[in-house]
């Protein structure tokens, strides 16, 4: 049960219909695995790891050892793979909780290699290729070199091989393409030494959406499968499964010229009604979207005025009949009335990735 009306719902039906449309997508011999990192980018990591092994997706990837920890330790069972370097401070929780990795460096290849070892066990990895983005990965010519050193790594199993695009959203291909022939040209060293792996993925949820025969056996959708494609018009019956509401916890009588919040950054021009919602940048909402940001109420938008603090904001009803305690939708569906993630994030000038993971842990989450 929440304790605040501010709450996020989850709409776990349309979490599984994604997982389905994404699976429809993709060839029937390639695996999913469904990215829960970052709170499973603010939608609820236990809630939608349950869902997503419910739904017979194949791994959970994640950023850090503690987040695997805390699947484990919720009683699920799927396979998880660290999808960023492991730190030396993480090492002994992979052991521990069964949690597979990437391997980006001859020392993390030493360094689990004896952890293994010493705890009498062989951890899965996956070696990470630097094809462009020079994020995070060994760089090409290294493959063959490295591949050979896990196998001759009694405490590693090699278990699969992977990149990660830099452009697979963007509308010019042609860098992505270079990213794909340059891994390709990885795979055709090590298939001429008879080296392959059991895994092999590259599809982030745009590029599987572009080139599915082409992503490997493993798919590694993010986005999408909370509802929101990276690319317009592709995808089509994703539905977002995050909504946003709060309520009218106050209303006031305001006159002409006077100022509301902090800084008094606006000032009412005629005479109106100021409502105050218990939701502000301590929930997520971010600061920023002052002086541009709506709610919706009854199936009406409003204007959030004043600088929004880190606990609550303001809303300007004008003169409608809107009651203390009336529900308030940011993100969601209201009456007909719909705004999105995506929406806010064309007012920051960001991504809807933001949006969803910046909203704070203090806000409940509605499994429903």
């Amino acid at each position: 049960m929440s304790t605040r009306s501010t709450y996020i719902r989850i709409d776990t039906d349309a979490l599984r219909s994604n997982i389905r449309i994404i699976r429809e997508h993709l060839p029937v011999d390639t695996a999913i695995m469904a990215m829960v990192k970052a709170n499973a980018y603010g939608h609820g990591i236990i809630e939608c790891s349950w869902i997503a092994q419910e739904e017979g997706v194949d791994y959970l990837g994640i950023a850090f050892a503690s987040e695997g920890v805390m699947i484990r330790k919720a009683g699920i069972t799927l396979p998880i793979i660290l999808m960023t370097p492991p730190e030396p401070e993480e090492y002994d929780a992979l052991i521990e909780y069964g949690i597979e990795t990437i391997i980006c460096s001859k020392e993390s290849i030493d360094i689990l290699n004896q952890k293994a070892i010493l705890h009498n066990c062989r951890i899965p990895v996956h070696l990470f290729i630097d094809t462009g983005m020079h994020r995070d990965g060994i760089m090409p010519e290294e493959t063959v070199s490295m591949v050979q050193l896990i196998l001759d790594s009694p405490g590693l199993h090699w278990k699969g091989i992977c990149t990660h695009f830099a452009t697979a959203d963007a509308d010019d291909m042609s860098f992505m393409l270079e990213q794909f022939a340059v891994f390709t040209s990885c795979l055709d060293a090590l298939h001429s030494l008879q080296l392959k792996p059991e895994f092999i993925h590259i599809g982030n949820s745009a590029a599987l959406m572009r080139m599915p025969e082409n992503i490997g056996n493993l798919a590694r959708p993010g986005l999408s499968i909370y509802g929101y494609a990276p690319i317009p018009g592709l995808f089509p019956g994703l539905k977002p499964i995050l909504s946003l509401h709060s309520s009218i916890i106050s209303i006031r009588k305001v006159q002409k010229g006077e100022s509301v919040s902090y800084g008094r950054s606006f000032i009412t021009p005629k005479d109106t009604v100021i409502g105050t919602i218990p939701i502000g940048y301590g929930d997520g909402l971010f600061r920023g979207l002052t002086g541009i940001l709506q709610c919706i109420i009854k199936g009406k938008k409003f204007p959030i005025v004043g600088n929004i603090c880190m606990d609550e904001c303001m809303v300007d009803l004008g003169n409608e009949n809107i009651p203390v305690g009336s529900k308030v939708t940011f993100i969601g569906n209201d009456n007909g009335i719909e705004q999105s993630a995506e929406d806010l994030a064309l007012l920051l000038n960001t991504i809807p990735y933001e949006i969803t993971t910046a909203l704070s842990a203090r806000v409940p989450r509605i499994i429903a």
